[in-house]
């Protein structure tokens, strides 16, 4: 009996060290890009739209970070390129440290880049780490790392900062870096049992994505992440119309607090079920916020009506992606493929601000209509997205 209970925790090994690996991340990230604009603004004077050009650099680094690291991942594997990606990510953290201008704007991009190594080889050491059976409710749990290590991490580095203490924070990330370096070192390397069948498995190209199913995967990625990036400026509006602070961290608290209950349901309606329905009911959670939103207007009430049912939706997707790529995508080739989707989601969410940002102040309405088109769109290709995932599995 001992000896199945030994077994059954060394099975689970590799996943409890990367949920420890992503829960540190999280409280090493949120900190690191919550407080870098305010750094840049305050202790070496940039101007704001400086400040978004150095945020927008560094997006387009860790975009190509994310193309690099997915075929990285195929060859290598996933736990080296996740180790070198969280041990930019800490290291970059004596970005607080230093006031030289250039070596500041070297150091944010290395951070993004780290972000972009990590993202693609965690999720890809995920679905090794784990089995099909439980990759629902363990993406739920590795999603978490975010959302529980930003509210573990903001008020420790909100406490350490203090007035402008930026010295201290990055001295304290700096070690939160080295330990994270260190459990992800422990992390052992995992191999898929499936044996290569061709060229492209083989290859570290992206000649792939011309795949059919991996391209509208893609797809279904890109479309409801231009809608996620219109709600990040949901707070503002909230601001406006309620003229209170209050009310916008009373909503930010309860979506994130919705948003996390709706992922782990997510997650445990795919490991029953599939994650084809789950999916679909998500694009149409979605979609009925969109609606509200378009129907109803911007008071108070429906904002955060809507507001809650789209952004537990939208994080309920990210949930089901892992599953999504596993039914499409061979584990030789997972790692081009979950860059890829960073990279579209970067450059979705950068659209969906920017279209929320221009159209939101001439009608309310008006993005959430273009977005709302987008969204069904995507509902209508889950159909021939599974009917060719469903084939593949037959034929297997």
């Amino acid at each position: 009996m001992n000896r199945l209970s030994l077994n059954s925790m060394s099975q689970h090994l590799p996943l409890i060290g990367l949920l420890a690996v992503q829960l540190l991340t999280g409280v090493i990230l949120t900190p690191l890009f919550n407080f870098g604009g305010i750094y840049l603004n305050e202790a070496l004077s940039y101007s704001l739209q400086e400040v978004s050009f150095v945020i927008a650099l560094g997006q387009v680094v860790g975009m190509v970070a994310s193309l690099v690291g997915g075929s990285l991942s195929d060859k290598r594997g996933h736990k080296w390129i996740l180790f070198l990606g969280v041990s930019l990510l800490g290291a970059s953290a004596i970005f607080y440290l230093i006031r030289i201008p250039p070596i500041v704007i070297i150091l944010w991009c290395v951070t993004n880049a780290g972000l972009g190594l990590s993202v693609v080889s965690g999720q890809g050491y995920l679905t090794l780490a784990t089995t099909e059976e439980n990759l629902g409710v363990s993406s739920a749990l590795y999603n978490w790392g975010y959302t529980i290590g930003g509210a573990i991490g903001i008020p420790i580095a909100t406490l350490i900062l203090g007035d402008d203490n930026f010295a201290a924070l990055g001295i304290a990330l700096l070690g939160l870096g080295v330990l994270l370096s260190i459990i992800a070192t422990t992390l052992p390397v995992l191999h898929t049992e499936i044996p290569i069948k061709n060229d492209e498995q083989t290859s570290t190209g992206y000649g792939v994505l011309l795949r059919r199913d991996i391209f509208i995967l893609i797809a279904l990625r890109f479309l409801p992440t231009c809608y996620y990036g219109v709600m990040t400026l949901l707070p503002l509006v909230i601001k406006q119309v309620s003229g209170s602070n209050a009310t916008v961290a009373l909503y930010v608290t309860g979506s994130s607090i919705f948003a996390t209950l709706t992922q782990l349901v997510a997650g445990r309606f795919a490991d029953k079920l599939g994650v084809k329905l789950p999916t679909q009911l998500s694009f149409v959670g979605i979609i009925v916020a969109i609606a509200g939103f378009i129907l109803v207007g911007d008071s108070v009430w429906s904002l955060f009506v809507f507001g809650f049912i789209g952004i537990g939706a939208a994080w309920s997707l990210s949930t089901l992606l892992p599953g999504m790529v596993t039914r499409s995508a061979e584990p030789e080739i997972r790692g081009r493929v979950f860059g890829s989707l960073h990279l579209v989601w970067t450059a979705a969410m950068a659209l969906g601000t920017l279209l929320g940002g221009n159209l939101i102040d001439v009608n309310f309405a008006l993005p959430f209509l273009i977005v709302g088109v987008l969204n069904v769109l995507a509902l209508a290709l889950t159909v021939p997205f599974f009917e060719m995932t469903q084939r593949k599995s037959h034929e297997a």
